[in-house]
């Protein structure tokens, strides 16, 4: 039985060390040397006690008291930061801990890793040379992720012990459990990657020997040595139960107080409340405040906390460390509901073993007027202690007519795509009647991004479709609102307030506006009611503003962010908070136009369509992509324009042409957005293939490839017959065209001549979505067709365009606005030009596959474009803005796929792409080439690990090689 054990054991151990090695930076060549298989052995074999629970607290650990005061000791037994952080985290992390120190000893013949990790913890301590120093950094690094890991390790072989014995199918993998709970990695990658230096911290704080209070029930006088003592799964050492209620948390501006339910507020139009974190006299003052009873209207409360509460004696505490009692615990980041209320259950279960330690006590602290932090000892029952759940149980076995939903969401964070559907399954499942109640720590940040979700699901699902603004009940005005989240850096009290701006001032004293950040241009025009859905989202946001406003946070902390007097730490933290604003308030945008979608049919009753708001954005990876460029540069976005830098005279024609640009309210074509036409100057027909109207036509040498830019459609049409795609007197038979366009931009055709939507203050730069798909940009290109459709009818068959000209006097090029006649019928999308061309008799196949030059490549992308191959084509045809660039990317694809066929239609028996280059003599291999000679061969470092691991991979970089010279020496 131990051999079959075993057996799986190692299996089940290569798997997790191939999928872990890039998150846990594990060696294998370090853990056969370090005994590693032993370890795994040990813990099948050696001391994982049978029972259904790994949460139990051990004996050894138990006798903490006894060595805690000895720092080396704490050391040796690996009591760091990020393990203490873990083993509060991780459901049975106290006794995975224990198993693991007991396997490491175990196998500490060649090596004890706890002692390695302290051994270099001191190197680093005492080393003066900073080399050094650095070196031993990072395999103290290394060893503790590896002890961090293996406790992970060692709960997941728990959990999954009843699985892998039974060799049943339900287990999982370690990667898929470690997936599964992304707020293990958010501890690693906060405490011990982002800072390896604080890491190298440890339980430090000693219990003083000072003179207890009471000598009859010998409790300690302070709060340091309770902490110390301290051996609680949650309740661990250096931790503190903090009372979650500080003074000055009641903002004053509010209209109502409710004793014990701070900053409560009710949203103008609609059954939804706000409130800080409540008492549990608070929460029954909030349910009669908003017409409930026993009985009475169904109340649904929504909890968006991400840190453990607890009520004692029905106050509301929260855990924090003893060294940073203000500030929020971050290794909660990505934990879910289940787990965060299996934490709170621990987490009373650790006080009720303290109090019964303590003599019917716990100690806790409190905070003064002043912000400072005093401790008292709380006196408890059994029933004096209750998680959240259980407070809500008790109110709905008395009668309240109340349900309890825990929602967990980072301090300061957006909301998640899967959050947003919890929160609208639960919205649509209540009944018509039901009262919304939001609360976070402060009632601030979270708490106003859950009543706006809530006012959009209740305008949907009451009012249908389409999601129109409101216009009855003011916003109310109350002169100030806090533009902070919970706990901003772990101030006591909130920062000082942002003043409130109405909806239709959208620009700050420097002129900038919401609307001139050009990803939220981007992103309202990007969906079919983009405009209307994002307009009823900031009357929404008005609405919910009584503390705080999303949209104004943006532009407040950009401000702050340009400041350049300010200090630079307060620029970036700036600058990092605008971001996560920024975010918040492009997920609302995407999560209206969700709303205003068919996709939501179904949740409401009104269809049969029912697709989460999840797999919604999934169908949409241009959103995705948009959302990471906040992430990845959030300064682009937040930086002033040079046009409202140093303000000049317009370049873009009169103040009539200016108006009615800014007066646009198109779906695609909207408010500062002009067509300006494709061709720019500097354009030029090629000198091999001269064809009027279709800029830069190239051809690949050897194949029939070729490449233009964006043509007119007689352009398009003489290029066509250049290729033979239709009959003629020359012709006997029409050869079919595969043509394949890459462009990413929304593009029309007003009178045959290309146009191409831009942005008015930024004429030149592209409007790209990076990521989108084919279809998606087809129908973009629609919208924008029926937008133009309806100005010209709307002006009386006139439109207004823009065009590039270049003065050779200044050498500059100016964009100039310019009135045309239009027929409604001669406007045109792409996909009508070439489908007209082929109802014409142009043999033709037409497809979209958008090339974005800032996507990573893809291998999807490949597979879209190799699969144009269609054996009865005689040319290929790619099109892209300017003929050249990333468009030879596609054509190297096809020339490969096209040499590879035709190789094996002859059944060649020789080396891959041996015949276009040849090898060369042996005695020129030890030549030594240059650093420029060895670029222009494309010899960069990870080309050559490439074609290392590749089979065949220098053949097949010979054959990229010459794919891309025959394409060069063609096109000069």
């Amino acid at each position: 039985m131990a051999s079959c054990i075993e057996t799986n054991l190692l299996k089940r151990w290569k798997e997790f060390n191939e999928k872990v090695r890039n998150g846990g930076r594990f060696s294998s060549v370090l853990c056969l040397n370090l005994g590693w298989k032993h370890y795994l052995r040990c813990f099948y074999l050696t001391g994982i006690p049978r029972s259904n629970s790994i949460g139990r607290v051990s004996d050894c650990i138990s006798n903490l008291n006894d060595t805690l005061a000895n720092s080396e000791e704490a050391i040796r037994r690996g009591e760091y930061a990020v393990i203490r952080s873990l083993i509060r985290v991780l459901e049975g992390g106290v006794e995975g801990k224990r198993q693991v120190d007991k396997v490491i000893d175990k196998c500490s013949s060649m090596q004890n890793l706890r002692e390695a990790i302290a051994i270099y913890r001191n190197s680093i301590l005492r080393q003066p040379d900073e080399m050094k120093k650095e070196a031993a950094l990072s395999f103290f690094v290394e060893y503790l992720e590896r002890y961090y890991f293996l406790i992970c390790f060692a709960v997941y072989l728990h959990t999954q012990r009843d699985a892998h014995f039974s060799r049943s199918s339900a287990h999982c993998s370690f990667s898929d459990w470690m997936k599964a709970r992304p707020e293990l990695y958010s501890i690693i990658r906060r405490l011990l990657r982002r800072d390896p230096m604080g890491a190298l911290g440890y339980a430090s704080l000693e219990p003083s020997h000072a003179k207890l209070v009471d000598t009859a029930d010998s409790r300690p006088s302070e709060m340091g040595q309770v902490a110390a003592l301290r051996n609680g799964e949650v309740l661990g050492p250096q931790t503190v139960l903090k009372s979650d209620h500080c003074p000055g948390c009641q903002h004053p501006g509010l209209p109502e107080v409710l004793e014990g339910a701070p900053n409560f507020r009710e949203i103008p139009g609609f059954p939804v409340y706000g409130v800080a974190n409540p008492t549990v006299s608070g929460i029954r003052s909030v349910i009669q405040r908003i017409g409930s009873s026993k009985g009475g209207r169904p109340v649904l409360w929504h909890n968006m906390r991400e840190e453990p509460v607890i009520y004692i004696n029905g106050k509301p505490f929260v855990l924090r460390e003893v060294e940073r009692p203000y500030k929020n615990m971050l290794e909660y980041t990505g934990i879910d509901r289940e787990r965060v209320e299996k934490m709170e259950a621990r987490l009373k279960d650790d006080i009720m073993r303290e109090a019964d330690r303590y003599q019917g006590a716990v100690m806790v602290i409190h905070e003064t007027d002043d912000g400072q932090i005093f401790d008292a000892w709380e006196h408890v029952s059994s029933d004096a202690v209750q998680t959240p759940v259980e407070v809500f149980k008790c109110l709905e076995a008395d009668g309240f007519p109340i349900k309890y939903a825990r929602v967990p969401i980072t301090d300061g964070k957006a909301l998640k795509s899967s959050d947003f559907d919890v929160l609208a399954s639960n919205i649509a499942s209540a009944s018509k009647d039901t009262a919304f109640v939001f609360n976070c720590q402060m009632g601030i940040g979270r708490t106003t991004t859950g009543t706006v979700t809530a006012c959009l699901l209740k305008l949907r699902i009451d009012c249908g479709r389409p999601i129109r603004v409101l216009h009855d009940a003011s916003t109310p005005d109350l002169g100030g609102g806090m533009s902070s989240d919970d706990e901003s850096e772990g101030h006591p009290h909130p920062p000082a307030s942002l003043a409130l701006k109405s909806r239709t001032q959208t620009r700050t004293n420097d002129a900038f506006g919401i609307n001139d950040i050009l990803l939220l241009w981007k992103i309202t025009r990007l969906f079919d009611n983009g405009v209307e859905c994002r307009e009823a989202l900031d009357a929404i946001i008005d609405r919910c503003s009584a503390l705080q406003n999303i949209r104004q946070a943006v532009l407040q902390y950009r401000k702050l962010f340009n400041q350049q007097h300010n200090e630079p730490r307060e620029r970036r933290v700036a600058l990092n908070r605008g971001a996560e604003y920024l975010e918040r308030y492009f997920r609302l945008i995407a999560f209206a136009a969700y709303l205003g979608s068919e996709a939501f049919d179904g949740f409401c009753g009104q269809g049969e369509s029912r697709m989460t708001f999840k797999d919604w954005l999934h169908q949409r990876p241009e959103v995705q992509a948009m959302k990471w460029s906040i992430r990845l540069r959030p300064g682009r976005f937040f930086t002033i324009p040079e046009e409202l830098r140093a303000p000049h005279e317009s370049q873009h024609g009169d103040a009539v042409m200016e108006a009615i640009v800014k007066d646009r309210n198109g779906s695609v074509l909207g408010k500062g957005s002009i067509l300006k036409m494709y061709f720019f100057p500097g354009q030029r027909t090629s000198s091999h293939i001269q064809i009027h109207g279709a800029p830069h036509v190239y051809r690949v040498d050897g194949y029939p490839i070729y490449s233009m830019a964006t043509p007119t459609i007689s352009g398009a049409k003489e290029m066509l017959t250049y290729l033979g795609a239709k009959q003629t007197s020359k012709e006997r038979f029409a050869k079919r065209v595969i043509l394949t366009d890459l462009r990413e931009e929304a593009v029309v055709y007003i009178n045959g001549t290309p146009f191409v939507l831009r942005e008015l203050n930024k004429p030149v730069e592209s409007l790209k979505h990076v990521g989108i798909t084919g279809s998606l940009v087809e129908h973009l290109e629609a919208r924008l067709k029926d937008d133009i459709q309806s100005e010209i009818r709307q002006s009386g068959g006139r439109m207004l365009l823009h065009r590039e000209e270049y003065n050779p006097t200044s050498n500059q090029v100016s964009i100039i606005g310019y009135w045309e006649n239009i027929f409604v019928d001669d406007v045109k999308t792409p996909a009508e030009v070439y489908a007209s061309l082929k109802y014409e008799g142009y043999d033709i196949t037409y497809r979209r596959i958008p090339l974005t030059r800032e996507k990573e490549a893809l291998s999807s992308d490949i597979d879209a474009i190799q699969y144009c191959k269609d054996d009865a084509a005689g040319s290929y045809l790619f099109v892209s803005h300017t003929g050249f660039g990333g468009i030879a990317y596609a054509m190297a694809i096809i020339c490969l796929r096209l040499e590879a066929e035709a190789k094996l239609s002859l059944d060649i028996h020789r080396p891959f792409g041996s015949t276009d280059l040849p090898c060369p003599p042996l005695e020129n291999f030890n030549v030594q080439i240059s650093d420029e000679e060895a670029r222009k061969m494309g010899d960069y470092r990870d080309i050559l690990s490439l074609t290392r691991v590749l089979v065949h991979g220098p053949e097949s970089k010979a054959d990229v090689d010459a794919v891309i010279e025959r394409y060069t020496s063609s096109n000069p």
